[in-house]
Order: C-alpha cells, then structure tokens, then sequence
C-alpha cells in the first residue's frame, strides 16, 4: 500500500469523489470538513445519539450538512429500507465511517461502488474489536496503528485500504494516541478516497486465519483499579492506558478514591522489605511518591483526591503510609451488601434465640 506524502491542501482539486459520511465522533466530523475542502463532494451525513463524553453531537452534523448542502438523518436503524434508498439514489461512489453504534447490513454497503471505508484505531487484522489503542498499551506493543478498511459483514475483517502508526514509548499516555487519532482520521481518509477514486489504491484482503488476531473486548472504568501485587511495568501501563480522556487508574487512601494521572515504574535503588501498596520514599522536592509493588516501585508523579489535583506529595507526606488495591465501585458495594445479609442473619439468629 502507498504511502502518500500529500497534505490535504495539496491534494485539493486531485479527485472529485461523492462520498457518504456515515457515524459520530469528532473524527467524523473533521474528516467530513477535510474532504469538502479537499474538493470531495460529501452528499450525505448520518449519525446517531451521540454518548455524553464526545466532543460534537447530533445538532452538529446537522448544522454542518446545511452548510453543505446535502441530505441529513439522525438515527441508529440505519438498515431501513428508506435509509438504503436514499443513499442508494444520491450516487456516492464510497462512504467514510467513523464509531457506528450497530451492525452496518450487506444492502447499505452495496450502495457505493467503493464500499464503506471505516477507520478502525487498531492494527488489523492483529487487532480487532473495542478499546484497541488501551490493549495495545497494556500489552506491550510498539505502535499503534489506524487502519482504514472496507466494511464487511464480519467485524473489522474488510480489506485494508490503508494504514496510519504511531510509535509507543514507555512515555506515551493514551492522551499522545487520541491527539495522534485526531490529527492523522482525516487526512488519512482524504488519502484513501483519492487513492481510491485514481485507483493508486488497491484494498489488500486480511488474512481468514482467526489465529493471526487478537479480538479485543470493551474495558469499564472499573479497569483502572490498581493491584499492587502486580509488577511496577504492569501497573504502569495501566496508568497510561486508563488516563484522560479516560477515568484514570485509581487506588485506595484512607478508604477514598486516588487517581493516579501521571506514573512511572522504577527499580527500588535498595533491598527491602515491606507490603506491597506501602509508601517508600517520598521526594518533596519532585513531588513523587515511590510505591512497592511486587516487582519495582511505581513513581507517583500526579494524582487526584478529594477533589483536588497536583503532585504526588501534595497528598502523599510520610512513609507511614499505605494505599490500598483499587476496588471497582461495584466490587465495593457487593462486598458491603454482602456484609449487611451476614449482619442481618447474625441479628436473626441472636433474636431467635432469645
């Protein structure tokens, strides 16, 4: 597959394609605004209800459709026949699509001669499903990877119109992939429908073999709780992996919520012993605090509690301190109703007896 060095502004009067654009996020929406600039003539927006944490909505692709001129709708049943007949009438030679909320059917993807081209922030076929770029983190990878592929009826199996990557480091927070994300979407769909249209571009079908990729599942908030009888690298990961746009990896202190924004794993300088979540050593002076994990310590650089958020030691003073496992909200409450029916039979008992 080429790799095409054109900006957008340079490839602007290469190509005319009539192209959909199909799905949510703001990745859609500067990609749609790149390719009306890129002289593409984008005949048709749809979307779905937006979830709460993203950056554009409904009302936005419907004001940015007027502006363009084109067809709009806002629904989620987007396999109608209706749906399949308006794009099938307004010629588009692809669709783009970004974040559909459901299953795409063979009918809307037969409207456009060059199929729907999604983009997927994963390295197909190695990784496929929900939350790639947090998984990749988390296991260690060295790049992640934006991929645009024709849609198909199996999840993310459709040929490779072209791939984007991003180098990771042990520095690199999920933050650094989503700015990657938002900057490279919509110039790497201005390449693909010029590569497309030119021809220069030609799908490459991804292996059938189930054993070449990686099916990825959804991850909750829940996920960043912190187990510090794992090595300090893990945890580490985890923190880079689970901070903004996310939640954040979280542990216990004095029994409240502390968000670890900002970590890294280092090698206790010292033999020691101690239990793992214990403070040992605290550096007024950077405003870090080490934890022992089981294997290294991890450097608290920024943290949140009570409300509040700074450096490490802003919270963490003395190494009379200990932070507890991060326990999920829901781990928490069934532990505690677990309790309460044990305290309730206890009470039974005791008022039989007398």
């Amino acid at each position: 597959m080429r790799q095409c060095l054109l900006g957008i502004s340079e490839m602007a009067g290469l190509a005319d394609m009539r192209v959909a654009a199909l799905g949510r996020t703001h990745w859609l929406y500067d990609s749609i605004v790149a390719l009306d600039k890129a002289g593409h003539e984008v005949v048709l927006v749809g979307t779905s209800t937006a979830a709460p944490e993203y950056k554009v909505g409904e009302k936005d692709f419907e004001e940015l459709a007027a502006r363009l001129g084109c067809p709009y709708f806002c629904d989620a049943s987007i396999n109608r026949a209706e749906r399949v007949e308006l794009a099938g009438s307004l010629a588009a030679e692809a669709a783009i699509s970004v974040n559909w909320p459901t299953l795409i059917g063979a009918e809307m993807m037969a409207a456009f001669r060059h199929g729907i081209v999604n983009a997927h922030a994963g390295d197909l076929p190695r990784f496929r499903g929900n939350a790639c770029p947090n998984w990749a983190i988390l296991n260690g990878e060295s790049e992640v990877v934006l991929t645009l592929h024709q849609m198909i009826a199996d999840l993310d199996a459709g040929p490779i119109v072209l791939k984007k990557s991003f180098p990771l480091i042990e520095t690199t927070y999920i933050g650094d992939v989503y700015r990657f994300l938002d900057r490279t979407s919509p110039e790497a769909f201005v390449e693909a429908i010029a590569g497309l249209h030119s021809g220069s571009l030609t799908p490459t079908e991804q292996s059938p073999d189930p054993m070449h990729s990686l099916r990825c599942f959804p991850r909750t908030p829940d996920d960043g709780g912190i187990d510090w009888n794992r090595s300090a690298t893990e945890i580490a990961k985890l923190v880079r992996a689970s901070a903004e746009p996310f939640a954040g990896a979280f542990a216990q202190l004095k029994g409240e919520r502390l968000t670890i924004w900002r970590a890294r794993a280092e090698k206790l300088p010292y033999p020691a012993l101690g239990v793992n979540g214990q403070v040992v050593r605290v550096d007024p002076d950077r405003g870090e605090a080490w934890i022992l994990c089981d294997e290294g310590v991890l450097v608290l650089e920024q943290v949140e509690f009570g409300g509040g958020r700074g450096r490490a030691t802003d919270v963490i003073r003395s190494t009379r301190t200990r932070l507890a496992a991060g326990y999920p909200v829901a781990a928490q409450l069934q532990a505690m109703n677990s309790r309460i029916e044990a305290l309730e039979r206890l009470m039974g008992t005791q008022s039989n007896d007398r």
